[in-house]
């Protein structure tokens, strides 16, 4: 299983993790993400998280370790990673490794079905 890490001032602008995002040959989405505090959860799918504004502090589950991430930060998740977030709220841009099309049904998936 993978784990999640925190690269602090990776990128300086939204442009140039659009262009990793691209280069990766990921599928990008934008948005502003409210406030949030959720429990534990997976996904079927990785992200990487390019923070732009605000603050997320991100629990990696699996290890009871809780990581920060600002402005300028790149959050990866891989899939199938126990987390949880808990943000007063953030703006990012994202790569994600489906398209987001084609998903269906619930994102944040139960651990018990792990």
């Amino acid at each position: 299983m993978g784990k999640i890490s925190v690269h602090t001032d990776h990128f300086s602008d939204a442009a140039q993790a659009l262009d990793e995002i691209e280069a990766a040959g990921w599928h990008v989405v934008e948005m502003d993400v409210p406030a949030v505090r959720n429990e534990s959860h997976w996904h079927t799918f990785s992200t990487r998280i390019y923070i732009l504004e605000g603050v997320l502090n991100i629990t990696d589950s699996a290890r009871d370790r809780v990581l920060q991430a600002g402005p300028g930060s790149r959050v990866d998740v891989p899939a199938r990673v126990l987390h949880s977030e808990d943000s007063a709220g953030y703006r990012i841009v994202a790569g994600m490794s489906v398209d987001p099309a084609t998903l269906i049904g619930p994102i944040d998936l139960d651990p018990a079905d792990l």
